[in-house]
């Protein structure tokens, strides 16, 4: 008997696998809500109350990966043992597909729907999914047959699987997330790291600390290192080339044109990645290229949702952590920068590097009170309640502006405080937005 426990988006693909293929198992979910919501499509014999004396009744315990390992029912060592995330059962179910495994701070969600896009247009049936779009276990529940799976993996994905046997492993970027959930940067480093294959290809950025210590590991093999700053990497990219001396050497591919929702200093790195992976797979460049003109990107990600001669508008929910920010802030001037939610970080400070773009910041959330007091005294600051009430001051002061302004929703923070997640947060600012622009 197995138990599922968090029966949300990936933990209800986890039941519908196990219904399919008729496994017994129980699930629960601490949120009454949830539960009230699955009892109608399913039988109320599958729930079971979680108490700290009876998880030794299963032989697995599928988690979510909403659940924090860290609590101590998980923690005993008879449990810790069972104890598995989605991420398990898809691996036991891999046969002969091709798995190319993306992981990272920044920029993995792009790039893994850059990938599938890619391989879609070269014909090639492709499962994207993961931590992004469908879960890991509907690819094994839908009809179609997958030649290639591209998938988005979390640290939370990761933490309970020690290597990954896959065609591809990437790691985007490392910096500073999810710290609210780990003892520090580097167990949240050591978690990303459980994505490096032995026998695949593993490609790595040495742009920051985190990613360049890993690559430079000995008993890591088979590995591309890729960079934005560092010419003398495999592969390297600036905004219209890119230059590379891994699969011939010196070898230039100029990039003429790319789709409006690939425009930003950072998603050069998500392209670079997506030809790296395309030259291992045997991609046409020529299908590369036109994917990259016509890409349509996921939304809340840097998407521009206004723009005129006065005025461009920009959100970025996705930004739940100050690099992911920053990233943002770097491509814009004359900055109304709006900041708030749940801080992960304390170091906001570091936004102050960037203080003659930004013409003016708005917290608000359950850290503004916090975010206010590291910008003030460098930075005009206007703490308010919530999104709406920004909203309303910021439209108040571009109007005292006569250069071109720049909103830029770009959080740095977890949206748990006032939203379900960063999808309904940027839901609500386009709404809010549509109000001062019609």
């Amino acid at each position: 008997m197995y138990l599922i426990y968090g029966i949300q988006k990936s933990g209800l693909s986890i039941v519908n696998y196990f219904e399919n293929k008729k496994i017994k198992f129980k699930m629960w979910d601490d949120n009454p809500i949830v539960r009230k919501a699955i009892k109608k499509n399913y039988n109320k014999d599958y729930f079971f109350n979680i108490k700290k004396d009876n998880l030794n009744d299963f032989k697995k315990i599928f988690v979510s990966p909403g659940i924090s390992l860290r609590q101590k029912k998980f923690k005993r060592k008879n449990i810790s043992k069972k104890v598995n995330r989605d991420l398990n059962l898809y691996i036991s179910n891999l046969t002969n597909q091709k798995i190319v495994a993306i992981t990272g701070t920044n920029g993995k969600s792009t790039t893994t729907k850059l990938i599938g896009d890619i391989l879609k247009k070269n014909n090639i049936k492709t499962f994207v999914g993961g931590n992004i779009g469908e879960s890991l276990c509907n690819a094994f529940l839908l009809k179609k047959k997958y030649k290639v799976h591209v998938i988005e993996l979390s640290s939370f994905q990761l933490e309970t699987v020690k290597s990954l046997d896959s065609r591809i492993s990437v790691i985007t970027n490392l910096s500073g997330d999810h710290l609210d959930r780990y003892k520090g940067i580097s167990d949240y480093v050591s978690q990303k790291k459980n994505i490096i294959t032995k026998n695949g290809i593993n490609l790595l950025s040495i742009d920051d600390i985190y990613s360049r210590k890993i690559f430079n590991q000995k008993k890591i093999k088979n590995k591309i290192s890729f960079s934005l700053v560092d010419k003398s990497a495999d592969c390297f990219a600036n905004n219209n080339y890119i230059l590379d001396n891994y699969f011939k050497k010196n070898k230039k591919l100029f990039i003429k044109k790319i789709s409006k929702d690939l425009e930003g200093n950072f998603n050069i790195q998500n392209i670079l990645i997506a030809y790296i992976c395309s030259k291992i797979l045997k991609i046409p460049e020529s299908n590369f290229l036109k994917v990259i003109k016509t890409f349509k990107g996921l939304p809340f990600r840097s998407s521009t949702i206004f723009t005129n001669n006065k005025l461009k508008i920009v959100n970025n929910s996705k930004s739940t952590n100050l690099n992911s920010t920053i990233n943002s802030v770097v491509n814009y001037n004359n900055i109304y920068l709006i900041l708030g939610g749940i801080a992960k970080e304390k170091n906001f400070e570091i936004l102050l590097k960037y203080k003659n773009k930004i013409s003016c910041v708005y917290t608000y959330g359950k850290s503004g009170n916090f975010i206010e007091k590291k910008l003030k005294k460098e930075l005009v600051v206007k703490k308010l309640v919530n999104l709406k009430s920004v909203i309303k001051e910021t439209f108040k002061d571009i109007k005292k502006n006569s250069n071109q302004s720049t909103i830029l929703f770009a959080p740095a923070c977890a949206s748990y405080d006032q939203y379900k997640n960063f999808e309904e947060r940027g839901i609500h600012f386009n709404k809010l937005i549509k109000n001062y622009i019609n």
